[in-house]
């Protein structure tokens, strides 16, 4: 072969290489749900999450520093006793290594809100702005998805789905964990309790 086409076939091969499709996605991953039942002056109150996913995706502008994936939970409180309050929920998100001026965005789907049924009684799909926020090596950043009042007596749930995390300059790994928290107020008391989901990376 000569030399000239030795550098024609070089050049498509590399062409090839920086064009080739990113990897499909793995496979989503399931996340073990946490409740946990607390004692107050008021009586008991119940948080917990299940249903957690996280489908991590291809970054769509093919940059090794940028993470993607969509997930969804269903986070619920219920406050026994003459109590209300709220049910706030979200996802703790540490880059160990940061690009300078990197940043953290969070892009839900639109969804429709809805009062309840039989399935999920008192049931909300949350519809939230997008979010930015800057990363510094090694911080950890709390990032709040929702926040719902409580109902006395009765299940309050929030679920999430298909929410869009960007991770934008992060060099080393990215570990995202899910938070609920219930914080429940009678005249008497101001009580509070949470549940963490297990940590996963990006």
């Amino acid at each position: 072969m000569s030399p000239g086409l030795w550098k024609v076939c070089l050049v498509v091969a590399a062409a090839g290489a920086l064009c080739r499709a990113p990897a499909a996605h793995a496979e989503v991953q399931r996340m073990p749900p946490h409740e946990k039942t607390f004692a107050s002056a008021f009586g008991t109150f119940t948080v917990g999450t299940t249903n957690e996913t996280v489908d991590r995706i291809p970054p769509l502008n093919l940059v090794a520093t940028t993470r993607e994936a969509l997930v969804g939970f269903v986070s619920y409180g219920r406050v026994n006793g003459g109590a209300g309050g709220a049910l706030k929920t979200g996802y703790h998100v540490g880059c160990a290594v940061a690009i300078q001026n990197g940043s953290l965005a969070f892009n839900p789907q639109p969804s429709l809100g809805f009062g309840g049924s039989p399935t999920m009684p008192n049931g909300s799909l949350l519809l939230s702005p997008t979010v930015a926020v800057n990363v510094a090596p090694g911080e950890v950043k709390e990032v709040a998805v929702s926040e719902k009042a409580l109902i006395p007596d009765q299940v309050v749930q929030t679920v999430i789905r298909d929410f869009h995390i960007v991770v934008n300059g992060c060099t080393g790994p990215v570990t995202i964990r899910q938070f609920t928290y219930l914080f429940a107020k009678s005249p008497q008391v101001d009580d509070s309790g949470a549940v963490f989901g297990d940590p996963t990376w990006l």
